[in-house]
């Protein structure tokens, strides 16, 4: 609210104030008047009433009284009548005690013309259009920021989705890989073992069966061994009395003897078995 100060003076000067105000706008202006007589300050007397009258320039008339008064200090609203209309309204301070007048201050209440009437009917194409049309647009930069920010945020969360699967994919490869590689060696393991027994069975079969012994001489001098003929494909082993020597016995057409080895050094008569990967000759060789 604009609140103007005023001058005024009881004494009639011929040129009143001019207080400037705008057409409609009542709700938006107060009026303090400051009263002098002459250069002295007139203090309003007790028990009486200050009123506002003027003459509009459609020379209708309006009257207010003053909202409050103390010392010479009058307070005024501004009133929807005393600026209805545009142009100069013609305006008095009014003293009055119940039985007469005690004294005016004229001035003058320059209404200025506003664009539109206070009653006018505003077009619906227009004004109100333009301002639903930028409360549109508001709305609408909001919603795609809106938007803007979820869609960042699906993507992300997409991306961290995706990280973690590849993730888990090559872990469970690896998993995978090394359970596969952990049957592998079990069945190599079972493989070998097997094998390894099928060919102690074959050489315990081969001693318990592959030789027999002749019949034992009569003591005196030393006679023929008493060996008698090996059975094909197997051998036999013999110690010699006089020297304490073990001998192999086998038949012409096997090679089982080369598999035979003597060490010198420790006077070992050894047996050697080959073994090959099963993988790459599933047939042992002894």
């Amino acid at each position: 609210m604009y609140n103007q100060t005023i001058n005024l003076n009881m004494i009639p000067s011929g040129v009143p104030p001019v207080i400037h105000v705008s057409q409609y706008e009542h709700q938006l202006n107060a009026f303090t008047f400051k009263l002098y007589n002459g250069s002295s300050v007139y203090n309003i007397p007790s028990n009486v009433a200050v009123l506002i009258n003027g003459v509009k320039p459609d020379k209708n008339v309006f009257s207010f009284s003053a909202a409050s008064y103390s010392g010479n200090t009058v307070i005024c609203n501004c009133e929807r009548q005393m600026v209805a209309v545009a142009g100069a309204t013609v305006c008095e301070l009014r003293l009055r005690s119940a039985s007469e007048i005690i004294g005016t201050c004229n001035f003058i209440l320059q209404v200025e013309a506003a664009p539109l009437h206070d009653d006018s009917v505003i077009s619906e194409t227009m004004i109100p259009l333009i301002e639903q049309a930028v409360d549109i647009a508001a709305n609408l930069a909001e919603y795609i920021e809106t938007t803007l920010t979820a869609s960042r945020e699906a993507i992300s969360a997409a991306e961290a989705a995706a990280l973690s699967a590849s993730e888990a994919s090559v872990y469970n490869s690896n998993v995978e890989q090394t359970y596969a590689s952990i049957e592998t060696a079990k069945r190599s393991a079972n493989t070998a073992a097997q094998n390894a027994q099928t060919v102690a069975d074959t050489v315990q079969a081969a001693l318990q069966s592959g030789a027999l012994k002749g019949d034992k001489g009569d003591k005196g001098d030393k006679g023929d061994s008493g060996i008698s003929q090996v059975v094909n494909g197997l051998y036999m082993l013999y110690v010699e009395g006089d020297t304490g020597n073990l001998y192999v016995l086998e038949d012409d057409s096997s090679d089982i003897g080369d598999n035979f080895e003597y060490d010198s050094d420790s006077g070992n008569l050894e047996y050697v078995f080959t073994y090959t990967d099963p993988e790459e000759d599933p047939e042992p060789t002894p």
